[in-house]
C-alpha cells in the first residue's frame, strides 16, 4: 500500500513538472529550420532531425517595435511550436516564405488621404486613398477600433477586422486631417 502512495505522487509530480513545461517558450534556431511549401501552397516547417509541420501559422510577437524579430510559429491558432528571434539567419528560400506569410498575415495598407468618414447609427464610412488604390470600408465603435501609438500614427481596424495604417495624421492634408480632427 504504501509502495502504491509513493507511485502515485511520483506520478503527480512528472505530471505537474510536464504541464509547467507545457508553457515554457522554446527559441528555435534558424540553422534547424527549413521552411517550404505544401502542394496546395500552405507553409510547412521543417525542424531537422525531430518533426515536419505541415502548417505552420507565423506571428510577430513585436510587430510594432521589433517586426522582424520574434516571430511565434504555430501548428495552429492555439499551438505554439517555439519563437524564432532572428529570422534574418535563415536560408534565404525559407526567408522569402516566411515573409511571404507574415505579409499575408500583416496586410496593412497605409492611408494617404481621406475623402471623408461619414457616420450613420453609430458606424463610420470611410473613404480614403490607400498605396493600393481607392478604398471604402465600415468602422464601428471608433474608440475601439482606431488605436493611436505616439506621436501621431493610427491604426484603423474595419467591420471585417482588416486593418489600415496612418502613420502620422498630421503629415496629411487638410482635408484629411479635418476629417481625423472631426472623428476623433
Amino acid at each position: 500500500m504504501q509502495n502504491e502512495n509513493m507511485k502515485e505522487k511520483n506520478k503527480s509530480e512528472n505530471t505537474e513538472s510536464i504541464e509547467q513545461d507545457d508553457f515554457t517558450s522554446r527559441f528555435l534556431k534558424a540553422s534547424e529550420l527549413t521552411f517550404t511549401r505544401s502542394q496546395v501552397g500552405t507553409a510547412r516547417l521543417e525542424i531537422r532531425k525531430e518533426v515536419c509541420h505541415l502548417r505552420v501559422i507565423v506571428r510577430r510577437l513585436m510587430p510594432l517595435s521589433k517586426p522582424e524579430q520574434y516571430i511565434s510559429l504555430a501548428a495552429d491558432e492555439d499551438t505554439e511550436i517555439g519563437i524564432l528571434v532572428n529570422p534574418s539567419e535563415l536560408a534565404p528560400e525559407s526567408l522569402k516564405i516566411l515573409n511571404e506569410e507574415l505579409d499575408k498575415r500583416y496586410f496593412t495598407p497605409t492611408i494617404q488621404k481621406i475623402y471623408r468618414v461619414k457616420e450613420q447609427f453609430g458606424i463610420h464610412e470611410w473613404e480614403v486613398e490607400t498605396e493600393r488604390g481607392r478604398v471604402t470600408f465600415l468602422v464601428r465603435g471608433l474608440n475601439q477600433n482606431i488605436k493611436q501609438s505616439p506621436p501621431a500614427r493610427l491604426f484603423v481596424t474595419d467591420v471585417r477586422g482588416n486593418r489600415y495604417d496612418i502613420p502620422d495624421y498630421r503629415e496629411l492634408d487638410a482635408q484629411s486631417f479635418h476629417q481625423i480632427q472631426r472623428h476623433l
